[in-house]
Parts: structure tokens; C-alpha cells; sequence
């Protein structure tokens, strides 16, 4: 869904998403936005690439339906409220 050499997503990038249930980010990854995957209500499985360095806030905010996330050691920053809501994780 993400191709490879995407660096960043945006804020917002897959806001309310409600069909979105699974993703596999790159492994160009190193960034993502404010808000990316608000509210995806059935997003279940994430896997994040080891080059992701930053998770900003409310990045998976309200995604009540993830159940696993491995955070990669890359990761130097998280923002506030970034997996808030995440009732399942």
C-alpha cells in the first residue's frame, strides 16, 4: 500500500481509514505524521520497518482494534497520545 521509498507519511495520512485492517510499511520509512492513522477502527496488525526513527502524536489514536505493535529499536521519539485509545494493545 506504501511504496517503497516513501520517508515519511503525513499527518492524517490514513485518517479514518475504515476499510484499512492490515499494513506493512517500508523499509524507507523513518517518519510518521501527527494523526497518520487516527481512527482506523479495524486496523489490527501493523508492522513497522526498523528504519523508523520518529511516531508522532495521535499517530494510531482510536485504533481500538490493534492488538500487536513491535517497536523498533531505530525509534528515538514518540509523541503524546500516540497509541491512545488503543484499547486492544
Amino acid at each position: 500500500l506504501v511504496p517503497n521509498g516513501v520517508i515519511a507519511l503525513e499527518g492524517g495520512a490514513f485518517y479514518e481509514c475504515s476499510t484499512l485492517t492490515s499494513i506493512t510499511l517500508p523499509d524507507s520509512l523513518t517518519a510518521i505524521g501527527d494523526e497518520a492513522f487516527f481512527c482506523c477502527d479495524y486496523l489490527t496488525a501493523v508492522t513497522l520497518p526498523d528504519s523508523l526513527a520518529s511516531i508522532s502524536e495521535r499517530a494510531f489514536g482510536g485504533c481500538s482494534a490493534l492488538t500487536s505493535l513491535t517497536l523498533p529499536d531505530s525509534l528515538t521519539s514518540i509523541g503524546v497520545a500516540a497509541f491512545n485509545g488503543c484499547s486492544a494493545l
